[in-house]
């Protein structure tokens, strides 16, 4: 059976086909998977991971910083800069991926031979529809997502008591 990072290359093959990014790194492991894709021309890089516990498919839309993939400064404030999103956060409610258990057994993604394959590829499909702006290196939906992110850690610091 393929691993992640096959099945993935696959999946979003696009992103070097239509948008033009290259692969910067492929790690398959035990615990995870990871893709990342950039293209400097549109200051724009995407990473995909697949945490095999959270049986979810995180794409993380990088702004770059002077051509590098740029984490969020942590801890995160109302005046941080943003440069990293997930595409989840983008897409509405009935749009939104969950984690593949969610979906029951039954579900296409609990498929012995093809369930991977189903569940990466939704993830595709989605940024393919959805993305078309990020991926050119728009920023503009990224602003929204930032009050939303901002908005989480706040919640966040809240819970903790800080």
């Amino acid at each position: 059976m393929p691993g992640f990072v096959e099945i993935a290359r696959e999946a979003f093959a696009f992103l070097e086909s239509q948008y033009h990014f290259s692969i910067k790194e492929c790690v398959d492991d035990d615990d995870f998977g990871q893709v990342t894709y950039v293209n400097i021309r549109n200051g724009v890089a995407v990473k995909l991971l697949y945490e095999f516990s959270n049986a979810f498919v995180f794409v993380f839309i990088y702004r770059l910083i002077d051509g590098q993939i740029c984490d969020n400064v942590l801890p995160i404030s109302n005046e941080s800069e943003i440069n990293c999103i997930e595409f989840n956060d983008v897409l509405s409610g009935v749009q939104k991926m969950k984690p593949a258990y969610e979906y029951g057994d039954n579900s296409c993604y609990y498929d012995g031979q093809n369930g991977m394959r189903e569940y990466v590829s939704e993830f595709a499909t989605r940024l393919q529809k959805y993305g078309g702006k990020l991926l050119a290196g728009a920023f503009d939906e990224m602003k929204g997502v930032e009050q939303i992110i901002k908005h989480r850690a706040r919640e966040m610091r809240k819970r903790r008591g800080k």
